[in-house]
């Protein structure tokens, strides 16, 4: 396993331990209500249910974890075919043009991903807007998607029997607290 993959798993589970101890808290809260003496049957229901909702949150929150260890080691794979495919393969330019080369015009590459952070880095990164400076565990982020984007586009343009995709462009927009769609998109043509 490599190191980046160490981090980023250590990262993950960290992020599912800091929702399992808020989780473990509301379920001692609520059980805790539970056992007041006298206490009315319909809030007796109401905190158990709680109880149960709190302690049930756990299931999908695992879930996901393993899904984001699978994702973390197939990013580690995805990365090494990236560097290959723009260096050996595939053209990118961000120029609308490729000086000394005809082509034809295929029509548009585009690739998106969106991403987010795990529970704790959110929590730091709002820690970090109380003082400032550049938030490491965004940037990151965005990194490690922008490659995704890229490495979506190039397939794509692979598809369509692209040598190069000129004229590239990224976008970011954020599509909910602490996650971000980032697109890149160019013209994909072939070389006469």
């Amino acid at each position: 396993m490599k190191r980046g993959n160490t981090k980023a798993k250590r990262e993950a589970v960290l992020g599912i331990a800091l929702f399992g101890l808020l989780q473990a808290a509301c379920v001692i809260g609520f059980w805790a209500l539970c056992l007041i003496p006298g206490m009315p049957q319909p809030l007796f229901v109401l905190f158990a249910g709680l109880t149960l909702l709190c302690a049930g949150l756990m299931l999908p929150a695992l879930w996901a974890l393993k899904r984001r260890f699978q994702e973390i080691d197939s990013l580690e794979n995805m990365k090494s075919e990236i560097v290959y495919k723009e260096e050996h393969h595939m053209l990118l330019v961000s120029i609308d043009y490729i000086p000394g080369k005809e082509f034809e015009v295929l029509g548009m590459a585009k690739g998106t991903v969106v991403q987010s952070k795990n529970f704790g880095k959110d929590f730091m990164a709002g820690m970090k807007t109380l003082v400032g400076g550049e938030i490491t565990g965004y940037t990151e982020m965005l990194n490690e998607a922008r490659q995704i984007a890229v490495k979506r586009m190039v397939d794509e343009a692979e598809a369509l029997g692209a040598d190069a995709v000129i004229n590239i462009r990224y976008g970011s927009s954020a599509v909910m607290q602490g996650a971000a769609e980032v697109i890149a998109y160019g013209t994909a043509v072939r070389f006469k």
